[in-house]
């Protein structure tokens, strides 16, 4: 069946996919996708795909007539720099046998920018440190909370968690194989 999409394209799926859709593999697989969850696939059944990816995806227990397909589960993707100089850290970049690399497939791993945070010792808790844009006065938190402060003052006003990122939504990746 001919179709517009090229094989090896990644798109985000929308759809549910639970205990109710227990067929949303034979599914999107009538159509030509399967998910990005880095499965392993036999060459000569995938030939096409093969072609495409090639072993850019494998890891070291990947045997030589077997190839994998990216695993985007829990990532989210980002355009391959191309000598642009946006990522600074594209030569850290790792693919998933291992290697340093800045191709497409590389992952590089969470981090938080270097930063510093301004605190008062112990006794100069909550003190005025100056006015916001809305001319109020800016406290300081304790030394002692883990509670960041923005510019209300107010400590618990900065959302926090175990990791760094931005506002975002789930998806399933799906990629074309045929």
């Amino acid at each position: 069946m001919p179709t517009s999409i090229p094989p090896g394209a990644v798109m985000a799926f929308a759809g549910k996919v639970t205990d109710q859709y227990a067929d949303f593999e034979s599914m999107i697989n009538t159509y030509g996708w399967m998910l990005c969850d880095g499965r392993t696939l036999s060459q000569h059944d995938y030939p096409v795909l093969y072609a495409v990816l090639g072993k850019q995806y494998n890891t070291p227990e990947v045997k030589n007539d077997e190839f994998c397909i990216p695993d985007y589960r829990g990532y989210f993707l980002r355009m391959a720099d191309m000598g642009s100089g946006r990522d600074p850290d594209a030569g850290s970049r790792k693919l998933a046998n291992g290697s340093t690399s800045s191709e497409v497939g590389s992952v590089q791993e969470d981090a938080l920018q270097i930063h510093q945070h301004a605190y008062l010792k112990t006794g100069d808790v909550n003190k005025p440190q100056g006015k916001n844009e809305q001319d109020k006065p800016v406290l300081t938190g304790s030394a002692f909370t883990s509670d960041p402060v923005d510019g209300t003052g107010l400590p618990g006003s900065v959302r926090t968690s175990t990791e760094t990122r931005p506002k975002n939504s789930y998806v399933y990746y799906i990629i074309k194989f045929i």
